[in-house]
């Protein structure tokens, strides 16, 4: 964890994308009301394809996914906006009016979903590898 003033952002090894990746949990406020965010630092499959790197990517998924459940994070932010939809969800922060809800708050419950999703997407890609023929 790393504090700086009064913030707090804990820092999770996630090493699944890529040896060294972080992901991050931290705080933010709309219009004064605390929130969570979970940034998963790690998202894509960036590796080269075999069974144990998936082993590595499935494990950081469900390390961060914990991470998150434990923070009751309501925010998933990543870093490839098109799995976040960022750059939509700036467009409608810019045309937000008051009592509008934020786009990127999702819910602690589609953060969950974020996670078992990717989780389960690398274990498909990793049981169709096992499905090749031994080189």
């Amino acid at each position: 964890m790393v504090t700086v003033g009064n913030t707090s952002v804990t820092i999770i090894t996630t090493p699944g994308h890529t040896p060294g990746t972080l992901s991050f949990i931290f705080p933010v406020k709309d219009n004064g009301v605390p929130k969570t965010v979970a940034y998963s630092g790690g998202t894509a499959f960036n590796f080269v394809t075999a069974i144990p790197n998936f082993d590595i990517y499935i494990a950081s998924q469900r390390k961060m996914a914990a991470a998150a459940k434990a923070a009751n994070a309501t925010i998933i932010m990543s870093n490839h906006s098109e799995f976040d939809s960022a750059t939509t969800k700036i467009k409608l922060i810019a045309a937000r009016k008051p009592g509008d809800p934020h786009p990127f708050e999702l819910g602690a419950e589609a953060v969950k979903r974020y996670f078992t999703v990717s989780d389960e997407c690398a274990q498909a890609s990793e049981a169709r590898l096992r499905m090749l023929p031994a080189k």
